[in-house]
Protein backbone atom coordinates (compact mmCIF):
# COMPACT_ATOMS: atom_id res chain seq x y z
CA UNK A 1 0.00 0.00 0.00
CA UNK A 2 1.11 3.90 -0.83
CA UNK A 3 0.84 7.04 0.23
CA UNK A 4 1.56 9.96 -1.74
CA UNK A 5 3.36 12.40 0.25
CA UNK A 6 4.96 15.89 -0.72
CA UNK A 7 8.77 16.22 -0.28
CA UNK A 8 10.83 18.72 -0.51
CA UNK A 9 14.57 17.60 -1.29
CA UNK A 10 17.91 19.60 -2.17
CA UNK A 11 18.16 20.28 -5.55
CA UNK A 12 21.24 17.90 -5.84
CA UNK A 13 19.35 14.95 -4.01
CA UNK A 14 16.97 15.05 -7.00
CA UNK A 15 19.12 14.84 -9.53
CA UNK A 16 21.19 12.24 -8.17
CA UNK A 17 17.72 10.15 -8.08
CA UNK A 18 16.94 11.34 -11.27
CA UNK A 19 19.89 9.80 -12.56
CA UNK A 20 19.70 6.68 -10.78
CA UNK A 21 16.26 6.21 -11.84
CA UNK A 22 17.43 7.15 -15.82
CA UNK A 23 20.23 4.29 -15.18
CA UNK A 24 17.74 1.86 -13.87
CA UNK A 25 14.81 2.55 -15.71
CA UNK A 26 12.88 3.02 -12.48
CA UNK A 27 10.74 6.20 -11.39
CA UNK A 28 12.40 9.12 -9.52
CA UNK A 29 10.03 7.79 -6.56
CA UNK A 30 11.01 4.33 -6.83
CA UNK A 31 14.51 5.14 -6.60
CA UNK A 32 14.19 7.07 -3.16
CA UNK A 33 11.34 4.80 -1.65
CA UNK A 34 13.73 2.45 -1.90
CA UNK A 35 16.80 4.94 -0.78
CA UNK A 36 14.73 5.41 2.46
CA UNK A 37 15.72 3.01 4.68
CA UNK A 38 13.58 3.54 8.13
CA UNK A 39 14.62 0.82 10.71
CA UNK A 40 12.94 0.44 13.83
CA UNK A 41 14.17 1.72 16.86
CA UNK A 42 16.69 -0.86 18.66
CA UNK A 43 14.65 -2.33 21.66
CA UNK A 44 17.83 -1.33 23.95
CA UNK A 45 17.59 2.29 22.97
CA UNK A 46 14.33 2.50 24.81
CA UNK A 47 14.21 -0.10 27.29
CA UNK A 48 17.97 0.85 28.75
CA UNK A 49 16.45 3.75 30.53
CA UNK A 50 13.59 1.73 32.02
CA UNK A 51 16.08 -1.73 32.75
CA UNK A 52 18.49 0.52 34.77
CA UNK A 53 15.49 2.03 36.69
CA UNK A 54 13.96 -1.42 37.22
CA UNK A 55 17.31 -2.85 38.55
CA UNK A 56 18.05 -0.17 40.70
CA UNK A 57 14.32 -0.38 42.35
CA UNK A 58 14.90 -4.10 42.99
CA UNK A 59 18.52 -3.80 44.49
CA UNK A 60 17.44 -1.31 46.92
CA UNK A 61 14.29 -3.22 47.86
CA UNK A 62 15.97 -6.17 48.52
CA UNK A 63 18.44 -3.79 50.29
CA UNK A 64 15.75 -2.88 52.66
CA UNK A 65 14.15 -6.13 52.81
CA UNK A 66 17.53 -7.41 54.16
CA UNK A 67 18.51 -4.57 56.58
CA UNK A 68 14.49 -4.14 57.65
CA UNK A 69 15.19 -6.62 60.71
CA UNK A 70 17.74 -3.92 62.03
CA UNK A 71 15.65 -0.67 61.27
CA UNK A 72 12.55 -2.16 63.18
CA UNK A 73 14.80 -2.10 66.42
CA UNK A 74 15.95 1.17 65.83
CA UNK A 75 13.66 3.16 63.59
CA UNK A 76 10.69 1.14 63.80
CA UNK A 77 7.41 4.22 62.73
CA UNK A 78 10.12 6.32 60.88
CA UNK A 79 11.09 6.83 57.34
CA UNK A 80 14.36 5.38 56.22
CA UNK A 81 15.78 6.07 52.50
CA UNK A 82 17.88 3.22 50.85
CA UNK A 83 20.74 4.40 48.60
CA UNK A 84 23.46 1.53 47.06
CA UNK A 85 21.99 -0.80 49.45
CA UNK A 86 22.43 1.27 52.77
CA UNK A 87 20.38 3.17 54.94
CA UNK A 88 21.54 6.91 53.86
CA UNK A 89 18.62 9.41 56.04
CA UNK A 90 15.67 8.94 58.02
CA UNK A 91 13.22 11.21 59.80
CA UNK A 92 9.62 10.99 61.05
CA UNK A 93 7.96 13.49 58.42
CA UNK A 94 8.36 11.26 55.21
CA UNK A 95 8.22 14.99 53.23
CA UNK A 96 11.28 16.02 54.83
CA UNK A 97 12.94 13.49 53.93
CA UNK A 98 12.12 13.26 50.47
CA UNK A 99 13.24 17.00 50.18
CA UNK A 100 16.70 16.21 51.68
CA UNK A 101 17.30 13.48 49.69
CA UNK A 102 16.12 15.10 46.77
CA UNK A 103 18.50 17.74 47.25
CA UNK A 104 21.62 15.66 48.22
CA UNK A 105 20.96 12.69 45.07
CA UNK A 106 18.63 14.35 42.78
CA UNK A 107 17.07 12.52 40.21
CA UNK A 108 18.65 9.07 40.99
CA UNK A 109 16.34 6.05 42.26
CA UNK A 110 16.44 6.40 46.28
CA UNK A 111 14.26 3.68 48.28
CA UNK A 112 11.97 5.93 50.65
CA UNK A 113 9.44 3.67 52.70
CA UNK A 114 8.07 3.65 56.37
CA UNK A 115 9.55 1.28 58.69
CA UNK A 116 6.82 -1.06 60.06
CA UNK A 117 6.33 -4.15 61.40
CA UNK A 118 6.93 -6.04 58.19
CA UNK A 119 8.68 -4.86 55.22
CA UNK A 120 5.56 -5.18 53.55
CA UNK A 121 2.14 -4.24 53.82
CA UNK A 122 -0.89 -6.60 53.06
CA UNK A 123 -4.24 -5.49 52.34
CA UNK A 124 -7.21 -7.17 52.36
CA UNK A 125 -9.23 -6.03 49.99
CA UNK A 126 -12.94 -6.77 50.31
CA UNK A 127 -14.91 -6.52 47.40
CA UNK A 128 -19.27 -6.85 47.53
CA UNK A 129 -20.85 -9.93 45.49
CA UNK A 130 -24.51 -9.06 43.97
CA UNK A 131 -26.95 -11.93 44.32
CA UNK A 132 -28.92 -12.39 41.38
CA UNK A 133 -32.16 -13.61 41.36
CA UNK A 134 -33.58 -15.30 38.21
CA UNK A 135 -37.41 -15.14 37.92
Amino acid sequence: MSKQVTLTIPNELYQRAWAAAQLSNRSVSDVLAAAIVLEPPAKAEHAAPNDALKQAMDREEAAFQRLHPQLKKTLKGMYVAIYEGQLVDHDADQVALYLRVKAKYGQTFVWIAPVLAEPEEMYMIRSPRFATTEL
